[in-house]
């Protein structure tokens, strides 16, 4: 195969042009959730850095309810974005991680455990991930 151009199937990892494009709401949430992460990596304090993002953006005030967890550090954030059925959740969960691991972790690379309640949903999770109209 000396002299014969080695052809790669695009990838959406290394190929933007391939990439499903993030919807308005999407962006507003990943947007979100990068402020948040910012300001907690900034500020250590997850409670207040969610205080402060709510007053900032002129939501009603709601009380920070931090995760009770043996192992887990009090700065340890709780997130949660709340997005219908088909508005792309394992799409977001995606971008969320490599969210939490440049703007929280500040890391290189990091390790994602990905936890679905049922076979049924890690089926759909999978399929939606592979299918590259899916929202």
């Amino acid at each position: 195969l000396a002299g014969r151009a080695h052809h790669r199937e695009a990838s959406p990892v290394r190929d933007q042009s391939v990439m499903i494009q993030l919807k308005a709401y999407q962006e507003r949430v990943l947007e979100t959730l990068q402020k948040y992460l910012k300001d907690v990596s900034r500020t250590g304090n997850p409670a207040m850095a969610f205080q402060d993002h709510q007053h900032g953006i002129g939501a009603r005030i709601q009380q920070y309810v931090p995760v009770q967890a043996a192992g887990l550090s009090n700065s340890m954030p709780y997130v949660c974005l709340r997005v219908p059925t088909g508005g792309g959740k394992p799409l977001l969960a995606c971008h969320a991680a490599g969210i939490a691991q440049s703007e929280l972790l500040q890391a290189d690379h990091s390790v994602v455990l990905w936890l679905v309640p049922s076979n049924t949903i890690l089926d759909q999770t999978v399929d939606a991930l592979r299918d590259k109209r899916h929202p």
